[in-house]
């Protein structure tokens, strides 16, 4: 199955523009300032203070940029899960922002969505030779998902994980065969 949220791109890229738009408007009224001396009455005119603009709007493209990657795609096609997040807008510039998950099936033990007050991730569970404690925790934002991605990533990631409870307790009910026999 494969998930892809590829609608957000260009809602993510109207928004960086126009973010980036209000910090070159800053920076325009630091070169190019208007003129204080206008014919209105003092208490109609009231400037706007170019570095508050500029602080407002890098603030707001930090935020942004913080909420994590928007671009979420899912494949568990073959014998891996590939999953692979990235910010369309950074990763142009800066291509070690993708993240890419590639793993066996048959290493997938369990996963969990967990919802909090800002966005949603994903907690995939995967067993790993390297830790002390054999699992291995990946974490994965999918806050742009819509209700239905999400339901479909829980639906595919159910089946694998209940293949390999099957193919688990085959092989333990083999071992038992041949240490009997």
């Amino acid at each position: 199955m494969r998930i892809n949220n590829k609608r957000v791109f260009p809602i993510v890229n109207i928004v960086y523009t126009f973010l980036m738009l209000g910090i070159l408007c800053g920076l325009l009224l630091i070169l190019v300032p208007i003129p204080a001396i206008i014919n209105l009455a003092p208490h109609e005119f009231r400037p706007v203070f170019p570095y508050l603009i500029i602080g407002v709007f890098s603030l707001l493209i930090f935020y942004f940029k913080k909420t994590g990657p928007q671009q979420f795609e899912y494949s568990s096609d073959g014998e891996t899960i590939t999953i692979r997040t990235k910010d369309p807008f950074w990763s142009k510039y800066f291509p070690q922002n993708v993240r890419m998950v590639d793993f066996p099936k048959r290493k997938l033990t369990g996963f969990k969505i967990k919802k909090k007050s800002f966005g949603k991730k994903l907690e995939l569970y995967i067993k790993s030779k390297r830790n002390k404690d054999g699992i291995n925790r990946v974490h994965l934002n999918i806050r742009y998902l819509n209700d239905k991605e999400i339901s479909d990533l829980k639906r595919s990631l159910s089946k694998v994980i209940q293949k390999n409870k099957e193919a688990e307790s085959m092989k333990n009910k083999e071992e038992e065969h041949n240490e009997r026999s």
